[in-house]
């Protein structure tokens, strides 16, 4: 349950609120959504620079298991923050009520509801699922969903990066194109889509549009990553350097929008 009376949502400066980032909101979906995200960016980082570094130093040589395990678990992270991100946007005015429902859902939370009756406190109804068409009227509802379906379709190559699968693909190129390249392809050109509605507004003063600037350009990354992947078939020494550097970087632009969107997270701004 929310801590409303323990804990100022408001700093006095940008150094305060950076230190709210310390803060554990369990109870705020939004903190959830935004450290997921963080945290499956620095495994993205690490398979960045894992995937990176042998061309830039010959004397180290790619090592697949820890490339094929690092893209799983950033992938799985990626989609778990994507499935809190939906809980996020049915319940866009309700997010700090998060923990109070799980509490509900698991049978913690009946003092606490017997608090709100005798006060005369309407209870709250958190939605957990929903296809009511208002919500695909929602500009921050479709961001949402589209970067639900962008990482699960993400996760499909994340899963058959690992090893032992990879390695069972990987010499039929028909196969291989279609359940490995393909979908990180689509799952990043839809990843990129959720920043879309900001071209033709940008409001470079709110923290939201940085976010979805970041997300973008790590779309970016990821796409050019993924549709490079088709010419290294072809043994393209050059179309596999520029997939890995987009890997990189691409991570990096991720980590970079994750740690915008935590920050407004645990901050009125």
């Amino acid at each position: 349950m929310a801590p409303d009376n323990k804990y100022d949502r408001r700093g006095d400066g940008f150094i305060e609120k950076v230190g709210h980032m310390r803060r554990l909101e369990y109870w705020n979906v939004s903190w959830w959504v935004a450290t997921a995200y963080t945290y499956g960016s620095i495994v993205w980082v690490i398979n960045g620079f894992l995937v990176f570094l042998p061309f830039c130093n010959s004397s180290v040589s790619a090592n697949m298991t820890a490339t094929g395990w690092t893209a799983w678990l950033g992938a799985t992270i990626f989609e778990f923050g994507s499935v809190l991100g939906l809980l996020e946007a049915w319940n866009r005015g309700d997010v700090a009520n998060f923990g109070f429902v799980v509490e509900q859902k698991l049978g913690y939370a009946a003092k606490e509801e017997e608090a709100l009756v005798e006060k005369g406190i309407p209870k709250k109804k958190w939605v957990w699922f929903s296809l009511d068409p208002r919500y695909f009227r929602e500009l921050g509802f479709l961001a949402a969903f589209v970067q639900f379906w962008g990482a699960t379709i993400f996760w499909i190559s994340g899963y058959t990066a690992i090893p032992q699968i990879f390695n069972a693909i990987e010499n039929d190129t028909p196969l291989f194109n279609g359940v490995f390249w393909s979908p990180q392809v689509v799952g990043g050109a839809i990843l990129m889509l959720e920043t879309q509605k900001k071209w033709y507004k940008p409001n470079v003063t709110t923290l939201r549009w940085h976010v979805g600037l970041w997300n973008f350009i790590g779309g970016i990354g990821f796409t050019l990553c993924d549709a490079l992947g088709y010419a290294t078939a072809s043994a393209s020494s050059g179309a596999a350097y520029q997939s890995a550097l987009a890997t990189f970087w691409g991570g990096w632009a991720f980590l970079i929008g994750s740690v915008i969107q935590w920050y407004e997270s645990v901050n009125s701004v």
